[in-house]
């Protein structure tokens, strides 16, 4: 039996992409899957968690729930799948080389707005969730780590006291969770520069006040070497 046009279009497609016809198969199924996420997310970020039915996730897709499940055998594992996803973004940005505070700002910021609705769920909607609440202190101790990593490698009055290396780090955690939130929610893209600018002037204040013993006319390294001098300022 001769082939069809569109079986030949198929295997023309595979042969272009490089790809087996499984592993093709498999990229299209997850590429469905990611947009089914990102979806997903905003019924549930709109509508709430726990208030949220597998029927109105569907009808907020325009989809039939059977289609839904086809990916995602339950309401909790469609809910887990997107804070696994989004929470190992944002922790994969916790480890990045530090190149200065204003670079870390825009990858924030351009973090935040590829996928807002994920965010809110992680971090407002699971911090009061019971079952889910593991997943918002996740990210919220590593953003902690990683900022008395950098406060204490460059100030000695941080890396001697800390208690207060600890206020600071969990001080501008919240103060960033709460400004970049509202930002996306209120603010809008085309003044994305704006936020930038006052985020970095409002940290700066911060930390000028918190590390009146670091160096701030030091250039600082771009590399992911650590640092072991104390007089580079390396703002978080």
């Amino acid at each position: 039996m001769p082939r069809t046009p569109h079986a030949r279009a198929a295997r023309v497609s595979h042969l272009q992409s490089g790809r087996p016809p499984r592993d093709e198969a498999d990229a299209r199924r997850q590429d469905r899957a990611d947009e089914l996420l990102r979806a997903a997310s905003i019924v549930l970020a709109r509508q709430g968690l726990r208030a949220t039915t597998m029927d109105e996730v569907a009808k907020g897709l325009g989809i039939p729930k059977a289609v839904l499940y086809r990916y995602f055998p339950s309401k909790d594992e469609l809910i887990r799948t997107i804070l696994r996803r989004v929470l190992s973004n944002w922790s994969e940005l916790q480890v990045r080389p530090w190149r200065g505070l204003r670079n870390n700002l825009l990858e924030v910021l351009a973090l935040a707005r590829a996928d807002p609705s994920a965010l809110i769920l992680l971090v407002r909607h699971c911090a009061n969730d019971p079952d889910l609440h593991a997943f918002h202190e996740c990210l919220r101790q590593t953003v902690v780590e990683r900022t008395e990593t950098l406060l204490k490698e460059n100030s000695e009055a941080m890396a001697a006291d800390k208690l207060m290396r600890s206020l600071c780090a969990q001080a501008v955690t919240g103060f960033m969770f709460d400004a970049v939130l509202w930002w996306i929610e209120e603010g809008v893209e085309e003044r994305d520069a704006d936020f930038l600018v006052w985020a970095r002037d409002s940290l700066n204040a911060l930390y000028r006040r918190w590390l009146p013993d670091a160096d701030w006319g030091t250039a600082r390294p771009t590399s992911s070497a650590p640092v072991k001098s104390r007089k580079v300022a390396k703002k978080p």
